[in-house]
């Protein structure tokens, strides 16, 4: 099925066209191997050309496979730093050493979701969030917004599950967000440090950002795979399901490695919330080490 083909019916809208089609464009789904010999002679005597994915088209399509010498060295386990502890353990599957990537799996519920999701819709009504402008949309066609604790008791539970899950105290941490995607809705790669003077000011007291945590709220019928293109991890959307990293090295500085990029959504929707952590209030929990070691 090609690339157009997934946008059909009155869900084709020409705004999405435009959003595909750019992402078509600036990422190649093959390159033709450029040792392969010219193909002039006979047809029995040509050599078949070797067409190779693009590696940021095999992250997002899942085909990529990672060498065995490091997957061999993954494993899973079932933590109990949770309410229920060895009742319910929480399913843990190592993604990566360093930085820290895990996939924990089944620890948001459903009444959970559906709750985030209704404060969501309620969001976008009253703001008069709308897709007429199709500059914003060209780019990345999602919507935000942003729930505090004191906004309903779910979202508290959420905090305080974060904090369980990641062990980390979410005291300086950031409200939690909850993102709606829409077809062709993407992002570009980027990191969750303070990058800019703004952000430096609004998190003086706060620090930096240590983790990341991002729930899965649905899943998702072709493409929104999160991926971290250095370290060729790539993760399918999986309802129920978060993904925490770590975007600081260990001495304090931003893991470059933790650079992360969202691909296209090719059909249906996209809910997920995200919480990040800061530095302040987890010195102990997880220090730095001197920038010498």
């Amino acid at each position: 099925m090609g690339r157009a083909e997934v946008l059909h019916g009155e869900q084709a809208s020409w705004r999405t066209m435009l959003v595909v089609l750019l992402v078509a464009l600036l990422v190649p789904a093959v390159v033709a191997d450029e040792t392969a010999p010219p193909t002039e002679g006979k047809a029995e005597d040509q050599k078949p050309v070797t067409i190779k994915l693009d590696p940021f088209m095999e992250l997002c399509k899942g085909t990529y496979e990672r060498p065995i010498a490091l997957t061999s060295l993954l494993y899973c386990w079932n933590d109990i730093r949770n309410y229920y502890g060895e009742l319910a353990p929480t399913k843990v599957e190592l993604l990566n050493f360093s930085p820290f990537i895990g996939l924990l799996h089944d620890v948001i519920h459903e009444g959970e979701i559906a709750k985030l999701q209704q404060l969501g819709e309620l969001h976008i009504q009253q703001s008069g969030i709308t897709n007429d402008s199709w500059l914003p949309v060209f780019y990345d066609n999602h919507q935000t917004y942003t729930l505090h604790d004191r906004d309903h008791p779910v979202v508290e539970t959420i905090t305080r599950r974060v904090e369980q899950l990641s062990g980390l105290s979410c005291d300086t941490a950031e409200d939690l967000k909850v993102i709606y995607n829409e077809v062709g809705a993407f992002k570009t790669v980027d990191i969750d440090v303070i990058q800019n003077q703004e952000d430096a000011r609004r998190f003086a007291y706060s620090g930096n950002r240590l983790a990341t945590m991002l729930f899965f709220l649905n899943d998702v019928e072709k493409g929104g795979y999160i991926t971290f293109p250095k370290l060729r991890v790539s993760i399918p959307p999986k309802k129920g399901a978060a993904v925490m990293w770590y975007n600081l090295e260990e001495t304090g500085l931003a893991n470059e490695r933790a650079k992360y990029s969202i691909c296209p959504l090719m059909e249906g929707v996209k809910w997920t919330a995200k919480k990040i952590i800061h530095t302040r209030g987890n010195e102990l929990r997880n220090p730095c080490l001197p920038k010498n070691e």
